[in-house]
């Protein structure tokens, strides 16, 4: 199948950067638009196509996605998303894109509490309603948000979230990569909703002991309350629109009752890395120094 380019939005986050590199390897065309300078010259060393912008201007959209036939959209965690997103898709059919690819979350709901998933279900909503082929691609969570926690736990041997004894569905992002990577190259994914998992289903207090191996420190699980998780995040200097969102995600996830696919094996051509696996490749990161 000839890639005449892809556009890939949200190409120097984590997921977007390995995605990026992956397609380069295997010979694929890419192009990026990003707003930081710095960050672009990283990509376009590595062979990447380079367009400086803003999600928020149509001007820019336009000139990024021109000559493009494939899109990657990796939306930003902003107050606005959802209007980000549906002009990214607007944009897109102007210009002609043949398939989008949208990262999303299997919370997405429009009813939701949290912005977050609400902003993924209306996205998706006028990405379907939009006449482009797409495929949706939704998360539980990733495997790399532990490393947010790292500090608490090589300094205080404690890992804090609000998320009772619920288990979680974590998957690496390099197998996310993987799965993307697959379907902007192959065609029989066009209008499906893949809900990607790693292989187990595991509580934060099977996360802990299993970093408690890694770290070769005891790290135990919190369960801290809404409200004091609330308040570290806005103490971190994040808006408190940001912490508000992000406590109620962990909040959803406490209740929820994930289930695992095969996607990646199906997809990805080979089995999920695992969290042992995960955690001992991040190894430098959960140990003390």
């Amino acid at each position: 199948m000839a890639i005449s380019m892809i556009l890939i939005t949200g190409a120097t986050g984590r997921i977007g950067s390995k995605l990026v590199e992956s397609l380069l390897q295997s010979g694929k065309p890419v192009r990026v638009l990003v707003r930081n300078s710095q960050k672009a010259a990283n990509l376009q060393a590595l062979g990447a196509s380079v367009c400086l912008g803003d999600l928020n201007r149509l001007d820019h959209l336009d000139v990024a996605l021109q000559g493009c036939d494939r899109l990657f959209s990796i939306p930003p965690n902003t107050i606005n998303q959802a209007e980000q997103e549906i002009q990214l898709y607007q944009a897109a059919k102007r210009t002609g894109i043949q398939h989008i690819v949208k990262l999303s979350t299997v919370k997405s709901d429009p009813e939701s509490p949290c912005q977050f998933f609400k902003h993924h279900a209306t996205a998706e909503q006028h990405l379907k309603q939009s006449g482009i082929k797409f495929t949706i691609l939704q998360t539980n969570s990733f495997m790399q948000n532990f490393l947010w926690f790292s500090h608490e736990m090589r300094t205080k041997g404690t890992l804090s979230l609000p998320m009772r004894d619920a288990k979680t569905a974590p998957i690496d992002i390099r197998d996310v990569v993987r799965v993307g990577s697959a379907i902007l190259t192959e065609e029989e994914h066009e209008g499906k909703t893949y809900n990607l998992t790693g292989s187990e289903l595991l509580s934060l207090a099977e996360i802990a002991e299993k970093l408690s191996i890694v770290a070769n420190q005891k790290i135990t699980y919190i369960d801290a309350s809404s409200l004091d998780f609330k308040q570290t995040l806005i103490q971190s200097n994040v808006p408190e629109w940001f912490a508000e969102a992000v406590t109620t995600s962990w909040q959803i996830a406490s209740k929820g009752k994930p289930t695992l696919t095969d996607v990646v094996t199906q997809i990805g051509g080979k089995q999920p890395i695992t969290f042992d696996e995960f955690a001992w490749d991040y190894k430098t990161i959960f140990a003390q120094e």
